[in-house]
């Protein structure tokens, strides 16, 4: 089994550096090797025109020939000329046994011939007609002064190596310091803790900075989520503890007294009844909350719908239902999710009106959407809690939260059916009072 380390950013860093660092390093020598080499090249070229050239204009034209040769090449022992003019050749001191050098080559490239005694530029040209001038040009010399500045070139790319390897570690490490900071902080958050726990947000770089926002915004949501939940568990706690404490009780008045007084009886079974349905309602809507009833979609008429909720709900409230509905308006949804939905927004509105006011029921569609309106005459809600009265268990006025029946998730399972079709859902005051619900859905999903 194989040990394999975690490679921090710190470390990724500096081997990129001193990859692109060598890779500057080898490049630049390159270029220095092929500059050196075509000047090499260049010098060499000249030096043999320059031969050629002065041959060309100065060649005597008596018996001194072999003395000019023997003159022009004294102050490079090495180099060579050879000039046939037809009729008798004439050579500098070493030419035959340097061209026979060259004509026993290695290597050549373009007119540098690399020979087992040194490499030469050799070039030959025709002058005045018949005249044939060949001439070799020794470089060693250039060679070795070019390999003496490459090796001290390396030895300097060396020591700067040396030395930038702990500066380019040590830059490596500050510019991912933010990022170590931000990972030890993400390690000390507690997910018990009771408070919101952030993140410090650094100013640069920037991508770090919105990474450590775009935490933050996660903690906050979740932290929000965590105390919903906790909201949640209490109030379902206490919604539930409170018929569980009555059926307890009346099973305790049947068990003490039901033989002696059975007329207590009947009137426990039928509270024990009350409160087992108000416990199956309450249990049926928390999981209509949590999205646990979920059936396929189709499309139905909603006016039907929605007349046939009107009906079920005339026995249980007495104020008048107005309904101003469009009875060819169709829309793709689960029924029961349309049902739970006006359902809930009447029976918010029956709930909180008087008696004798009437609710406004209009349903409409426009080029995008379709529209339902419930508007009602009750005490209305405040502004700052438009919001709030979608929250599980929430009730705008707590002094009178038990006169009115209900578990307080109505307005809950509205918002939640309505985000599930994207739609949306607002609050708007009624006039001269009263609250008006106004429910858009989009006709394509």
């Amino acid at each position: 089994m194989s040990n394999t380390h975690p490679v921090t950013a710190s470390r990724q860093l500096t081997r990129l550096f001193l990859m692109l660092f060598a890779v500057i390093l080898v490049v630049i020598n390159l270029l220095f090797v092929v500059t050196a080499t075509n000047l090499i090249y260049r010098y060499a070229d000249d030096q043999a025109e320059e031969v050629i050239e002065t041959i060309e204009e100065d060649w005597p034209e008596n018996q001194n020939r072999e003395t000019f040769l023997n003159a022009y090449v004294a102050r490079q022992d090495d180099d060579a000329i050879e000039i046939t003019d037809g009729k008798r050749e004439y050579t500098s001191p070493k030419a035959h046994k340097i061209f026979k050098r060259i004509d026993q080559r290695n290597l050549a490239i373009k007119n540098l011939q690399l020979t087992r005694h040194g490499v030469y530029y050799l070039r030959q040209q025709k002058v005045h007609h018949q005249r044939i001038v060949k001439v070799a040009i020794n470089v060693d010399d250039l060679i070795k002064l070019t390999g003496w500045l490459l090796i001290v070139t390396l030895l300097i790319n060396l020591a700067i190596s040396i030395i930038t390897l702990p500066i380019i570690h040590r830059l490596a490490k500050g510019w991912t310091r933010p990022l170590t900071s931000l990972d030890n902080e993400i390690d000390a958050i507690t997910p018990q803790s009771d408070r919101l726990q952030t993140l410090m947000v650094p100013q640069q770089p920037l991508e770090v900075r919105k990474v450590a926002q775009s935490f933050n915004q996660l903690l906050d949501r979740q932290y929000q989520a965590m105390q919903r939940e906790k909201e949640f568990i209490a109030n379902a706690s206490h919604e539930l503890k409170t018929p569980l404490a009555g059926i307890l009780g009346h099973v305790n008045l049947i068990r003490r007294h039901g033989d002696k007084h059975p007329e207590l009886i009947g009137k426990s079974l039928k509270y024990i009844d009350q409160e087992a349905q108000r416990m199956s309602q309450l249990i049926n809507e928390l999981l209509i909350l949590e999205g646990h009833q979920t059936k396929k979609l189709t499309e139905i008429n909603l006016s039907k719908i929605i007349l046939a909720e009107v009906e079920s709900l005339h026995g249980a409230y007495q104020q008048k239902f107005i309904t101003d509905l469009n009875p060819n308006i169709s829309y793709r949804i689960t029924k029961g999710d349309f049902q739970s939905l006006v359902h809930n927004l009447l029976e918010n509105a029956a709930k909180y009106s008087p008696i004798d006011s009437p609710i406004d029921v209009l349903l409409t569609t426009d080029d995008r959407r379709v529209i339902l309106r419930v508007a009602d005459q009750g005490q209305g809600i405040a502004k700052e809690n438009r919001q709030k009265v979608f929250e599980r268990f929430y009730r705008e006025d707590e002094s009178h939260s038990n006169k009115v029946a209900g578990s307080g998730i109505g307005l809950s399972i509205v918002k939640m059916i309505i985000e599930k079709y994207h739609g949306k859902i607002t609050i708007h005051d009624n006039e001269p009072v009263g609250t008006i619900f106004t429910v858009y859905l989009p006709k394509s999903k």
